[in-house]
């Protein structure tokens, strides 16, 4: 196997740390829609009180 045919370890190295990044982003996107539920539920149930 050449040099073309091979992944460098740079390459690995950003491929996994991107990849990483972004399910550590959609995780946060998930937290951040379940907070904005929440908070949406929380407000239309005090609404209900008054």
């Amino acid at each position: 196997m050449d040099k073309k045919e091979s992944i460098t370890k740079e390459y690995a190295l950003l491929f996994n740390g991107i990849t990483n990044t972004i399910e550590e982003l959609e995780g946060l996107l998930l937290r951040l829609k379940r907070m904005q539920s929440e908070a949406e539920e929380l407000y239309l149930s005090r609404e209900e009180e008054d």
